[in-house]
């Protein structure tokens, strides 16, 4: 009994010594690996709004190409109907006389 109670003695004067840098470095483990979670999550972000804005570019681009094809092929309908008509005039011309 004389024994438990020198270890109970120890445990009770050292043990707060041992437990306070353990927890405090088991604190500062945890923080560090929270901020490398955070800093990975950031360069994550930050690559997927590269990405997004790389796609914007590109939606725009093929728009700005969509507009083109569509304005020169309506300059060609509307050149090709100018033909029709200009065809159709001279037939009704050549059908009068």
């Amino acid at each position: 009994m004389g024994d438990l109670i020198g270890l109970v003695a120890v445990v009770l004067i050292f043990g707060p010594a041992l437990v306070i840098p353990l927890v405090a470095m088991t604190q500062k483990h945890r923080k560090e690996m929270l901020m490398l979670e955070l800093e990975k999550r950031r360069q994550s972000n930050e690559e997927v709004l590269k990405q997004i804005e790389a796609l914007r570019r590109e939606i725009a681009e093929l728009r700005e190409t969509t507009t083109q094809y569509d304005m020169s092929l309506q300059a060609n309908l509307e050149n090709l109907q100018a033909r029709v008509r200009a065809l159709e005039e001279s037939q009704n011309q050549v059908v009068r006389y």
